[in-house]
């Protein structure tokens, strides 16, 4: 059983964990974590890492097309079309 360790964000009772205090730290089995983190009552404070498997990428040439790859260039961008901003994050107005 993987044990995750969770900070609640306010006071609760649960009937499988018991009284609960804002800010206390607890050690519960996965699917309690996950349930009472959809129900906003704790949050993570390691965040469960998600595994990701890559599959071994096949070239285009090899499968007959010449058909451009993803890391490809984009198209520039040209500073008219590109907004500037203040610090605050406003726009700036054009003075043309």
């Amino acid at each position: 059983m993987e044990l995750i360790e969770v900070v609640a964000r306010t006071h609760f009772s649960d009937s499988r964990i018991g009284s609960v205090s804002r800010k206390q730290r607890i050690r519960l089995p996965k699917d309690v974590a996950e349930h009472l983190v959809l129900l906003e009552l704790v949050d993570y404070l390691n965040p469960p890492v998600a595994v990701v498997k890559q599959t071994p990428k096949i070239e285009a040439a090899s499968l007959g097309g010449d058909e451009p790859s993803m890391s490809s260039q984009q198209d520039q961008v040209s500073q008219e079309e590109t907004a500037t901003l203040f610090r605050r994050g406003r726009r700036k107005k054009n003075s043309e």
